[in-house]
């Protein structure tokens, strides 16, 4: 089971590789579409693969992984502006996004030399000037949002590098702003991209991930409120009655209302991470079984037959193929989630 496992990260490892291979090792393709074929490098998914590069490396014995996250980590020092700042969107012209900058953080700590630690710093000063007073963070739209707890959780990380109180004291406000946003049922505001569109369950498992990695590095009663919040929320959604099980709906709304006939595959691999780090804090049998249970269907669905050479090993955005989140395309994030859900599990057994 565990070599079953590993081989689902094992697959989409090799599918980075290709992305990487396609930009001419100038950062990670944004992902392959069927019409369109391969994607702009993309810096901010870039960045957040490369602990995952890293990780694969040692747990798959793989250690070109590594070349390659080192590969990504010169680029990315490439591209940073003076202010600290990173390109936002695909390609590398785009004016700076807050959430993609917090995402690169991940990759320059990872790699942890002394320039790639000096970059995430000038980077993470560069997040300071953009938090709002309330502690909030805007997305490209401009939408204050709850899904950039995951931009908190990359300045706990560095908090932990540097011990910069400024650092932590920035993290603690967004936490307090994101906790003023859950509603009692559970449901947390602010999780899509803007006011008018529906969370996916991939911003979603953003806003869940955030919240939990910040409790796990901060570990004082703001932390343990926090962790309250995203273990709620995704106990809510284990409870869903999909028709896609054991899949979730790909958009979910207010009140855990399904929005959606289909499925958003990145947000099912990052729901699985979360949902089997409940499992091992709590002992809950249900959500370990439920996990597995993604596991092996997102395994059925990950590209196996060379019908599209070079789709093979990747995650599709949507189940159907044609549904709302990347149609017809292969994210590269999705391959991220996928191979950190299948470590994750292999690794807590």
């Amino acid at each position: 089971m565990t070599n079953d496992i590993l081989g689902i990260a094992d697959d989409a490892m090799s599918w980075v590789e290709t992305a990487h291979d396609a930009t001419g090792r100038r950062g990670v393709a944004a992902g392959y579409d069927l019409r369109q074929g391969w994607q702009a490098p993309y810096p901010e998914t870039s960045g957040y693969l490369v602990p995952t590069l890293l990780r694969a490396a040692r747990v798959l014995d793989r250690p070109a992984l590594a070349v390659r996250a080192r590969e990504i980590g010169d680029w990315l020092l490439e591209l940073q502006s003076a202010d600290g700042a990173f390109p936002g969107g695909m390609g590398v012209d785009g004016p700076p996004v807050v959430f993609d900058v917090g995402q690169i953080i991940f990759g320059l700590l990872a790699i942890g030399d002394t320039a790639s630690e000096a970059a995430a710093e000038r980077a993470g000063r560069w997040l300071l000037t953009q938090q709002r007073a309330d502690g909030a963070w805007l997305s490209h739209f401009d939408f204050p949002n709850t899904y950039s707890s995951r931009v908190s959780w990359a300045l706990a990380e560095l908090w932990r590098a540097t011990g910069d109180p400024a650092i932590l004291a920035a993290v603690r406000r967004s936490l307090h702003w994101i906790l003023r946003q859950v509603r009692p049922d559970g449901w947390i505001d602010g999780m899509a991209f803007s006011a008018s569109h529906t969370p996916w369950t991939h911003t979603i498992g953003y806003a869940l991930r955030g919240l939990s990695r910040c409790a796990d590095l901060l570990a004082d009663d703001l932390a343990e409120q926090a962790r309250a919040a995203a273990d709620r929320c995704a106990r809510r959604l284990a409870e869903l009655d999909s028709p896609l099980y054991p899949l979730l709906p790909g958009e979910i709304g207010l009140g855990f209302e399904p929005l959606a006939d289909y499925a958003c595959l990145t947000g099912d691999a990052q729901m699985v991470t979360i949902w089997w780090d409940l499992h091992r804090r709590e002992g809950d049998a249900v959500l370990a079984k439920r996990c597995e249970q993604v596991l092996a269907r997102l395994a059925e669905l990950q590209v196996r037959q060379p019908l599209e050479p070079a789709a093979v090993g990747a995650l599709p955005g949507s189940f159907p193929l044609t549904g709302g989140f990347e149609p017809l395309a292969f994210p590269n994030w999705a391959a991220k989630f996928l191979a950190d859900a299948a470590m994750n599990v292999v690794s807590a057994r």
